[in-house]
């Protein structure tokens, strides 16, 4: 070998060499787009999320991430009441988000995309919240919306239509989060909106959604527990995500307007099994709280406490009717005791006043939650200047029916909002008899029920639009 000629090796090799160095670096130093997270494969066996890793990441790797950050994708394979295939694009990401303390956790949100091609310039993004109300992980939406899942939280696998139909029957990409975190912190509003706020980050950092990043139109809706995390990430939307695009948010039957009101109205009453449920949920994200259920709740009231970890919705809330789980607290009125008291306030909407449009729609005659609470909150937001505030207070509804009565407005509500109309400038209350004579009723229904029966008889939603 001649010396020119090794001369010349060596020089392209260093030149080699400097030149992988500099990529490794740049490649280091950059952050890897969370879309190319690999996507893996639907689960073989549907487990509860109790028993499925996915739901378990390492915890070095939680701290590492950026709220909203994706940690791990798959495929999952979704059915009504975990028995009736439906045929759309479904995925499930695990992503971090904070609790209550501010503290890294992570959680998963479902993402359902209607087939056929998505518009030029991408989807449109709808957060549902589903109304979990437990304190069992197996109860999250995540583990109901997949095939194989046993039906044991039957009214949350129902509720699941309702983004299905409302939501993918429009041509737009679902979320629904598991907003209740790892530890199903049911009622607590601040957790929940994090986790709301952080699962539309990862919905549009996740190209199978076929969103537009941060710019992609989204719009919040819940009902009942749905509204716990849907309202409250209205108030904190600006300091706590404010990069993201937040058209509307719809609320109805709001739970966390006057959440003593709440525990109070339903304590002896045949909803008293949603207080103990809450309480647990609660004091799952506030240690103090969690100490004085420990040291100043009887027997029966821990058994009671102790039952709603293992229990969903309509079977936590049926147990135990008529009990007075206050009188199981020995002392001073459990809702006037510090810790407790700290937890609920920090919870509690009317903090803050949202800068997004809100929707709020109350039955006047709700058996569960009294609509004075909500009736103060509108007051509230008004006089503190909110941009706009719809509020719809039907009289001839309570909280069950008015799921039905006040879907049509909520959905057209959110329609428009998604579709770039301008929301109502200012204030606007209204007390209608009933909203089934509503001109938007009938239409409403129209435009939602064919994409629920599409999603019953496994026919492919949102095709051709």
């Amino acid at each position: 070998m001649t010396a020119r000629r090794s001369t010349r090796l060596l020089v392209c090799g260093a030149a080699a060499a400097l030149l992988t160095t500099l990529m490794s670096g740049l490649v280091a130093d950059a952050d890897p787009a969370p879309s190319a997270v690999a996507i893996e494969p639907a689960p073989a066996v549907t487990l509860p999320p109790e028993f499925d890793e996915f739901y378990r990441p390492a915890a070095g790797l939680v701290a590492d991430a950026e709220p909203g950050e994706i940690l791990r994708a798959r495929a999952i394979l979704p059915a009504f009441f975990g028995i009736l295939h439906m045929d759309v694009d479904a995925h499930q990401l695990l992503y971090r988000t904070n609790n209550s303390q501010g503290q890294p956790i992570a959680t998963v949100t479902t993402i359902l995309t209607p087939r056929g091609p998505a518009p030029a310039g991408g989807r449109k993004l709808l957060s549902y919240q589903i109304a979990e109300d437990s304190a069992a992980q197996y109860c999250a939406p995540s583990y109901v919306v997949q095939s194989g899942a046993i039906p044991a939280d039957y009214v949350n696998a129902a509720e699941i239509l309702i983004p299905i139909a409302a939501g993918l029957g429009q041509g737009w990409t679902v979320a629904m989060p598991d907003y209740e975190g790892p530890n199903s912190a049911y009622g607590a509003s601040r957790l929940g909106a994090q986790a709301t706020l952080d699962g539309i980050r990862a919905a549009e950092n996740f190209a199978p959604s076929e969103l537009s990043g941060p710019s992609t139109p989204a719009a919040l809706w819940g009902y009942s527990g749905g509204t716990i995390p849907t309202a409250f990430a209205a108030e904190i939307k600006d300091e706590y995500a404010p990069d993201l695009n937040i058209v509307g948010a719809a609320s109805g039957g709001v739970a966390a307007a006057d959440f003593e009101a709440v525990v109070r109205h339903n304590n002896n009453g045949l909803y008293a099994g949603l207080i103990s449920g809450a309480f647990v949920g609660i004091a799952t994200e506030y240690p103090d709280m969690q100490r004085v259920l420990r040291e100043r709740v009887d027997i029966v009231g821990q058994f009671v406490l102790a039952s709603k970890k293992f229990l969903c919705h309509p079977m936590g809330t049926a147990v135990f009717p008529g009990l007075n789980y206050l009188g199981t607290f020995q002392g001073a009125d459990p809702l006037l005791i510090p810790e407790i008291k700290h937890a609920i306030m920090d919870n509690s909407l009317g903090q803050r006043t949202p800068s997004v449009p809100v929707f709020m729609y109350h039955a006047q005659n709700d058996e569960i939650i009294p609509i004075a609470g909500t009736d103060r909150i509108y007051e509230k937001y008004c006089n503190e200047g909110a941009s706009s505030v719809t509020y719809v207070r039907e009289f001839l509804a309570e909280h069950i029916s008015g799921v039905f009565t006040q879907l049509p407005s909520g959905f057209y509500w959110l329609k428009d909002r998604l579709e770039g109309v301008p929301a109502p400038a200012g204030c606007s209350s209204t007390s209608p008899q009933t909203l089934v004579n509503d001109p938007q009723f009938g239409p409403g229904l129209a435009a939602i029920l064919p994409a629920a029966a599409q999603a019953l008889v496994g026919q492919a939603i949102g095709a051709g639009r």
